[in-house]
C-alpha cells in the first residue's frame, strides 16, 4: 500500500485519474475500482467517493480525460499540415492509440452498457472541418465541384468507428465475414480503411 499524502483538492483529483488510467491500462475497465484505486493512493475509498461521487462517475471523469487527450492530440497534429494536407494515416494512429492502446473504446462500451449517454457533442467538430476546408482547396484546384460538407463528416466518423470497433472486438468482426479467419488480420482491416477513406477525400 502507497504511503497516505496530503494533496489539495485538484491534486488529489489529478492523482486518483492517473491511478484509475493505470488500472484500466492493466485491468480493463472491470479493474477501476475504488477500493483497489484508494489502496494504490494509499487514501480512503470515503476521499474518492468525495471527490468523485460513485465509481461510475469515476469512469465517465477517466472517459473524457482520454475523450479530451485524444482531441489535443488532433488539434497538435492538423495544426502542423499544410492547407491542402489530409493525413488519414496520422489520424489512424491517434485513433489507434487512444481507442486501443488507452483502453478508451473498452471504457466507453463498459459505460453504455451501465446505461450513460455521453453528454456534449462535436468532439470531432473541428478536426472534420480543417479535413473539409482541405477537400474544397483541392477542389478548387482541380476545378472540380466543392465536395459536401457531409461526406467529410461521414468519413472522420467512420474513422473514428472502425478503430472503435476494432479495439472493442475487431477479430469478432473479421470472423464474421469468412469461416476460417485465420488470414485476416486485424491491422490490415484498419490500413484497408484507411486507404479507402483516403481515397474518398481525395477525389470527391
Amino acid at each position: 500500500m502507497a504511503t497516505r499524502q496530503r494533496r489539495t483538492p485538484q491534486a488529489a483529483k489529478f492523482a486518483i485519474l492517473e491511478a484509475a488510467e493505470r488500472r484500466l491500462h492493466d485491468d480493463g475497465p472491470e479493474g477501476v475500482r475504488i477500493q483497489r484505486i484508494a489502496a494504490d493512493l494509499g487514501i480512503t475509498d470515503a476521499a474518492i467517493h468525495y471527490h468523485f461521487g460513485t465509481r461510475e462517475a469515476l469512469m465517465d471523469a477517466l472517459l473524457r480525460r482520454l475523450g479530451r487527450r485524444l482531441v489535443d492530440d488532433i488539434e497538435a497534429t492538423i495544426a502542423s499540415w499544410t492547407p491542402d494536407q489530409i493525413d488519414v494515416a496520422a489520424l489512424s494512429r491517434l485513433f489507434q492509440r487512444a481507442y486501443a492502446d488507452e483502453r478508451a473504446a473498452r471504457l466507453g462500451l463498459w459505460l453504455s452498457l451501465t446505461g450513460w449517454r455521453p453528454k456534449g457533442s462535436g468532439m470531432f467538430k473541428s478536426l472534420a472541418e480543417r479535413v473539409h476546408r482541405a477537400r474544397v482547396q483541392a477542389a478548387r484546384k482541380a476545378r472540380r465541384p466543392a465536395p459536401r460538407l457531409s461526406d467529410t463528416q461521414y468519413a472522420i466518423a467512420l474513422l473514428s468507428a472502425a478503430h472503435m470497433h476494432a479495439a472493442m472486438g475487431g477479430d469478432a468482426l473479421l470472423a464474421s465475414v469468412a469461416e476460417d479467419p485465420a488470414g485476416l488480420d486485424q491491422r490490415y482491416f484498419l490500413d484497408f480503411t484507411v486507404e479507402l477513406i483516403a481515397r474518398r477525400l481525395a477525389t470527391t
